[in-house]
């Protein structure tokens, strides 16, 4: 019988291995929409739906959208923030709203760039292509961009998330600042975005952080031990119903203000994206001020923001 299983389980692998190469691996650079909008609108809106109903979840987005930020075609480079263990907010509850194209309304007008590692895992890249994730390398993000695309990315990746603290807000960016660059280059806004619980999720130690970066720096994978319910040590190699967050915690997701990068140059100077970046750490800091007493922890708020480049 269990070889019978494994059988199953290789002949489908097998199968999708195929799939991918004839046919996701093309759809992850395109800048295209992939798949039957139904399709991703049932799938992503069922996600949805248990998020809302297994956490405490809200958001600003349709207020945001109500004050005009998206009228006319707005387009936006979307940075989110934080990472998370396993960044909740992004894979259930906007992955909704991209599939659903709001708040543009126009299907292909909104983007998600991911870590191509993602793409490659059976059935999760199915999910995320079809909520308009496609790869994050610099020329499909451009090409998105170029394209008239909101694009939304997580700069923190890997690193950020096997940082991940249910004590701390702690934020990491690349020291190249390439979605800023790309930001100057196409002359498109910056939309900061933060989701205030997202590292509330899951319970964390530093001694799980000490493995998990000892696999990020000598394989570049993210978390790959966690805390489960009832403190039991998890893997999502295994996954299982102890992986889950702590229910009924608090996630909010805070759209704010667009922060506007100058005119489009090609090859902007370093002065001129650390002043974008200055500028825009301190609209993050104006979130975190205005809304993190409503929806984290007070020691959490207590310890402030820290951004890391």
């Amino acid at each position: 019988m269990l070889a019978g299983i494994a059988g199953l389980v290789v002949a489908a692998l097998s199968a999708w291995l195929v799939w991918y190469v004839l046919v996701l691996q093309k759809v992850a650079s395109s800048s295209l929409p992939w798949g039957p909008k139904w399709l991703a609108v049932a799938v992503s809106g069922a996600i949805f739906r248990f998020g809302k109903w297994y956490l405490r979840y809200s958001d600003n987005l349709a207020e945001h959208a109500a004050a005009g930020y998206w009228k006319d075609g707005q387009q936006y480079v979307m940075v989110w923030h934080p990472h998370g263990a396993f960044a909740i907010a992004a894979l259930c509850f906007t992955s909704h709203y991209w599939a659903d194209d709001f708040p543009t309304g126009r299907r292909g007008a909104q983007f998600v760039c991911v870590a191509s590692l993602l793409l490659r895992v059976p059935f999760l890249a199915d999910y995320l292509l079809l909520c308009h994730a496609r790869s994050q390398d610099r020329k499909t993000f451009s090409n998105l961009l170029q394209a008239g695309a909101t694009v939304a990315v997580q700069p923190g990746g890997l690193h950020e998330q096997v940082e991940t603290d249910d004590k701390k807000e702690r934020l990491y960016f690349p020291a190249n600042l390439g979605f800023i660059r790309l930001a100057i280059q196409h002359g498109v806004p910056l939309l900061p975005v933060y989701s205030f619980g997202e590292n509330q999720l899951f319970r964390t130690a530093e001694w799980v952080r000490k493995i998990n970066r000892f696999f990020y720096k000598n394989f570049k994978i993210g978390n790959l031990i966690m805390f489960g319910h009832g403190g039991i040590p998890t893997s999502p190699l295994l996954p299982t119903p102890l992986m889950m967050p702590v229910p009924g915690r608090r996630l909010h997701i805070q759209f704010g203000k667009p922060v506007d990068v100058g005119p489009k140059e090609e090859n902007p100077s370093e002065e001129r994206v650390l002043e974008v970046f200055k500028r825009y750490s301190a609209a993050l800091q104006e979130i975190f001020k205005e809304c993190a007493p409503k929806y984290l922890p007070k020691e959490v708020v207590e310890h402030g923001l820290e951004i890391h480049l």
